[in-house]
C-alpha cells in the first residue's frame, strides 16, 4: 500500500473523530484495553496528514505509532503506553506553533520594531513551526521576507509544531555549534532514530520516510539549534547596534556543566528511557523491544500547558484534557523531583535576633530558571514562634500582587535579608542601550542580573561562558555556585538576620522555592499593545481567567532556639544556676536530637523523664529543692551529662 492510499483509508476514522475530540478519553499512564486504544487512535487523526517534499505530518505516524490496541508493542512492562504520538501530543513541542503567548510574543516584537517585523516573524517560526520554516526555505516557496506568522497560521505542517519528521529529520552535521533554529534538514527523506537495526519493511512505503540508525538522535547536540538563540541588539530607534544578546541559552548551559562530563544527556530527563526497552511500533507483529525513549519532553512550564488544556478549542488543539493533564503532572513531578533541593540551618546570633543560612542547590543540568527569560524563581522565608505566630515574612506571593516587596524596576541579588521587603528572585532582566529594563527581546543589550541557578560543574573559565554568563551581582557573590571556596557547586547560599523579641522561647523557619513561568510582571509591557493585536488580546484574555500560582519546587523547615551555637560540641542548659522563679532551659547543638532526657539528682534517681521541645523552650524546676543535679541526653550513638544547680 503507498503512502496516499493509506492516507485515503485513515481519513473516514479521522471524520468520525472530529466531533468527539473532546469527549473523555482513557489516561495515557493507564494500560490500554483494545476498545479504548482503538478510540485514541480514532482522536489522532486530528493530527497533520500533510506531505510536504521533506515532512509529513504527525498524524501520518499514527498507523504504527499510536497506543496498540492488542497492548502487545509500545508499552512498559506494567503494559502502560509509551506510545511516542499519545506522549507528543499534549506537549509544548507538539504545540509550539499554536502556542498563544508565542504568538501574541511575536506580534509585540513586530508592533515595537515595525520594520523588522517580517524578519523577527522568519526567525521566530525557524524553531516554532520548523516543518514549515524549513520546508519553505528549502523548496525555494518562502517569500521574500522569509517565512512569517501569516504563511504559518496558512500551513498545516508548519502548525504541526515540533512534530515528528522536525526532530528525526536532523542530519548529523556540525550540530554542536548551531544556533537560532538552524536545523541540517536531510534531504533524502532519512528519518534517524535511536534504533540500531529499525526494519523498514512497511515506513517508507506508507509515509516515504527512511527509518535510519543516528547515534546523534542520543546526544544533547541535536537540541543544540533550537535552545541556543542569541538576538541582533537593536537601539530604541529600531536600528542595529552590531551587538548580540545571548538570549536563551539552554544548550551551553549543559555544555558548562558536570552532566556533559558525565554523559547525562538532555534525552536522559526529556526523554526517559523504558525499563525493559519496547517495541516501537505495532507493525509488524514480530517486531522485539529495543532500547526507547519516552516522548515526554517536559520542562518546567505547567503554567501554558495548563492554560493551552482549558482553551484547547479556541486553539485548535488535538490532544484531550486527559493528555494534558498527564503531560502536567510530568511537568510537575519533575520540577518537584528533579529541579532543586533545599537546606536551612539555624546560625549562631545575638540575643533578640535569629539568623538562618538557606542554601539552593540547582539538581538540573542547565540553569534554573533556564530558556525563555520570563521565567523565575523565588525563595519565600517564613518565621514563627512556638504558637504559629508569623515573626517574618518574605517571598509572600498573591495573584493581585505578584511577589510583595519585589522593586519596580528589578530585585537585586542578595547575600543577606533582613527586611520583609527584600526577596531573593532568582531571574534574568534585561537591560536596553540606555540601561533601562526591558522585555523586548530585539532591544536586548545588557544583563542588568542574571543569578540563576547554574549547573553543578558550571565554570567562568570555560570557553562558552561569555554566551552563559551570570550576572554582576551574583558575579561578586562568593557564597554563589562556591562551595567550600571551590567553583561548581550549583548552589546559592544567604542568610535571613531577623531582629524578634527576645522573649521567644522557640522559632520554626520554613523556606519554599516556588517557581513562576509567566510572571504578571513580565507580560505587563505585552499588554500595553492589545489594542493594536487580537492575538495578544485573545492571550490576555485567556491569562487573566488562568490560575497563576507559582508551582511549589522544594521545602524545608528547622528549628531554631536562643543561644544556639553550630559550632558547639556539647549541648548546654541556661541558666546556671536557676534561680526562683527561672526555668531550665536546654541549648543545642549540633544537628543531632537525644531521644530521650532525663533528670537526676546527685544520687542517681530518674526524677522525670523531658520532653524535647518542654526542654527547649523552658522546664520549671520550682518544685525541686536547693541543690546540684544532672540533665542526661541520650543519644542514638551516644550520651551526655549536663551538671547544673537550683538555687
Amino acid at each position: 500500500m503507498n503512502r496516499r492510499a493509506y492516507i485515503a483509508l485513515f481519513l473516514p476514522l479521522v471524520a468520525f473523530g472530529v466531533g468527539q475530540l473532546f469527549t473523555g478519553a482513557q489516561d495515557p499512564h493507564q494500560r490500554y484495553g483494545k476498545d479504548d486504544a482503538e478510540w485514541t487512535r480514532w482522536r489522532m487523526g486530528e493530527l497533520c496528514t500533510e506531505e510536504g517534499v521533506y515532512f509529513t505530518g504527525s498524524g501520518n505516524c499514527v498507523n504504527c505509532h499510536a497506543p496498540d490496541p492488542n497492548g502487545h508493542a509500545l508499552v512498559d512492562e506494567n503494559g502502560a503506553t509509551v506510545s511516542p504520538v499519545s506522549d507528543w501530543q499534549a506537549t509544548l513541542m507538539a504545540n509550539s506553533a499554536r502556542d498563544p503567548f508565542w504568538q501574541a510574543k511575536v506580534d509585540h516584537e513586530g508592533l515595537v520594531n515595525p520594520t523588522h517585523r517580517e524578519s523577527i516573524e522568519n526567525l521566530c517560526t525557524a524553531c516554532h513551526a520548523p516543518q514549515g520554516y524549513h520546508e519553505a526555505h528549502m523548496t525555494g516557496n518562502a517569500g521574500p521576507n522569509g517565512y512569517t506568522l501569516e504563511d504559518l497560521l496558512d500551513d498545516e505542517l508548519g502548525l504541526d509544531g515540533v512534530g515528528c519528521t522536525a526532530c528525526h529529520g536532523i542530519d548529523n552535521d556540525n550540530l554542536a555549534s548551531r544556533h537560532n533554529g538552524d536545523l541540517p534538514i536531510n534531504e533524502e527523506n532519512v528519518a534517524w532514530g535511536g534504533f540500531e537495526n529499525p526494519w523498514d519493511g512497511l515506513m517508507s512505503g506508507q509515509t516515504g520516510f527512511i527509518p535510519a540508525y543516528g547515534e546523534h538522535m542520543r546526544t544533547s547536540e541535536v537540541c543544540a539549534s533550537c535552545h541556543s538563540l542569541y538576538t541582533h541588539t537593536q537601539d530604541l530607534e529600531g536600528e542595529e547596534t552590531g551587538e548580540v544578546f545571548f538570549e536563551q541559552t539552554t544548550y551551553l548551559e549543559w555544555v558548562n556543566s558536570a552532566f556533559n562530563a558525565e554523559n547525562v544527556q538532555c534525552q536522559t530527563c526529556h526523554m526517559p528511557l523504558v525499563e525493559g526497552g519496547a517495541i516501537a511500533a505495532t507493525q509488524p507483529n514480530w517486531l522485539f523491544p529495543q532500547r526507547f525513549g519516552k516522548h515526554h519532553l517536559v520542562g518546567g512550564n505547567a503554567f501554558m500547558l495548563k492554560l493551552m488544556r482549558d482553551n484547547a478549542v479556541q486553539l485548535s488543539l488535538s490532544a484531550s484534557p486527559t493528555q494534558f493533564d498527564s503531560t502536567i503532572a510530568r511537568t510537575v513531578a519533575s520540577l518537584q523531583r528533579e529541579t532543586a533541593r533545599l537546606e536551612v540551618q539555624q546560625l549562631a546570633s545575638e540575643t533578640g535576633e535569629w539568623a538562618f543560612a538557606v542554601e539552593v542547590e540547582n539538581l538540573a543540568g542547565h540553569k534554573f530558571p533556564s530558556g525563555y527569560p520570563a521565567r523565575v524563581a523565588f525563595l519565600e522565608f517564613v518565621l514563627t514562634d512556638g504558637q504559629s505566630d508569623t515573626l517574618f515574612h518574605s517571598g509572600r506571593w498573591s495573584e493581585d500582587e505578584g511577589i510583595a516587596g519585589r522593586d519596580d524596576e528589578w530585585e537585586p541579588h542578595w547575600n543577606e535579608i533582613t527586611s520583609e521587603d527584600q526577596v531573593q528572585i532568582y531571574e534574568l532582566v534585561m537591560g536596553d542601550v540606555s540601561g533601562a529594563n526591558t522585555q523586548v527581546l530585539e532591544r536586548a543589550d545588557i544583563i542588568l542580573k542574571d543569578n540563576r541557578l547554574v549547573p553543578r560543574g558550571f565554570s567562568t573559565l570555560h570557553p562558552v561562558y561569555d554566551t552563559v554568563q551570570v550576572g554582576p551581582m551574583a558575579a561578586l557573590d562568593l557564597d554563589f555556585n562556591r562551595r567550600n571556596d571551590e567553583e561548581g557547586s550549583g548552589t546559592d547560599r544567604l542568610i535571613y538576620r531577623v531582629q524578634a523579641d527576645p522573649s521567644v522561647s522557640s522559632v520554626e523557619a520554613t523556606v519554599t522555592l516556588h517557581y513562576q513561568a509567566v510572571p504578571a510582571k513580565w507580560v505587563s509591557a505585552l499588554f500595553e499593545y492589545s489594542d493594536q493585536s487580537d492575538r495578544i488580546a485573545a492571550f490576555e484574555s485567556m491569562y487573566n481567567a488562568a490560575d497563576r500560582t507559582p508551582v511549589v519546587v522544594a521545602s524545608k523547615a528547622a528549628k531554631g532556639w536562643p543561644g544556639f551555637d553550630p559550632e558547639a560540641s556539647d549541648w548546654r542548659v541556661a541558666p546556671n544556676p536557676v534561680a526562683a522563679g527561672d526555668a531550665l532551659r536546654l541549648i543545642p547543638a549540633g544537628t543531632e536530637q537525644p531521644v530521650e532526657i532525663r533528670l537526676i539528682d546527685m544520687r542517681g534517681r530518674v526524677i522525670r523523664t523531658l520532653d524535647l521541645d518542654e526542654a527547649l523552650g523552658g522546664h520549671n524546676v520550682a518544685d525541686l529543692e536547693a541543690g546540684a543535679y544532672l540533665l542526661h541526653l541520650v543519644f542514638e550513638e551516644s550520651q551526655q551529662s549536663i551538671r547544673w544547680l537550683k538555687n
